[in-house]
């Protein structure tokens, strides 16, 4: 059997360089392209266990391949890493541009790693699963499934581009129940490769 990388939808999005009167002209010229970022959850078929709910633990383990953009293959991204302290993976660049002022802040280093992102070739990567996961509610059967924190980035002329890091894989690969809540994981020795 075959594993999917399948991107799930999410709530969880900031605009980068949003449309207003000041940019509107340049936009409809073509001259400032603006971004939509998102964190989503890439699930991953045919890697999953059942646990019997709070305090019991199940060891999940699989793997899979993908292709898709590597983090870290902008330049101004690994500047912006190094010059603000932004912790590793898709996990920490998010938490980083959720916090305080941020993306506002930082508003042309992130348009600059976007476009550099967006002109990257999808590299071949790899995740090995590897993690103890537990239930939300004792003596409640959930059904774990693994997933891989990715960003989704979106052009305002529509290409959509979906982005994964490899340097913070306890924190970017994890386990979530069949409604995609997240499950408590503990021993996550899982790693990415890209």
């Amino acid at each position: 059997m075959s594993n999917t990388l399948t991107i799930l939808p999410n709530p969880k999005t900031l605009a980068v360089a949003s449309t207003s009167p000041s940019n509107t002209a340049a936009l409809a010229a073509g001259g400032a392209e603006t971004w939509q970022i998102s964190e989503k959850k890439g699930t991953i078929s045919g890697v999953g266990v059942t646990v019997s709910g709070a305090g019991a633990w199940a060891k999940m383990s699989g793997s899979f391949d993908f292709s898709i953009v590597n983090l870290e293959s902008s330049s101004t991204y690994q500047k912006m890493v190094s010059e603000y302290s932004i912790s590793g993976g898709v996990s920490g660049f998010w938490g980083w541009l959720g916090f305080g002022a941020n993306a506002e802040t930082h508003k042309q280093d992130i348009k600059e790693t976007m476009q550099e992102l967006s002109q990257q070739q999808k590299v071949n990567g790899s995740v090995d699963v590897d993690l103890m996961v537990t239930g939300l509610i004792p003596g409640f059967e959930v059904s774990a499934s693994a997933y891989i924190l990715v960003l989704q980035i979106q052009s305002s002329s529509g290409a959509t581009y979906n982005i994964a890091s490899s340097t913070s894989p306890s924190t970017d690969v994890g386990a979530q129940d069949q409604n995609q809540q997240n499950l408590p994981t503990s021993d996550n020795n899982s790693t990415i490769s890209l």
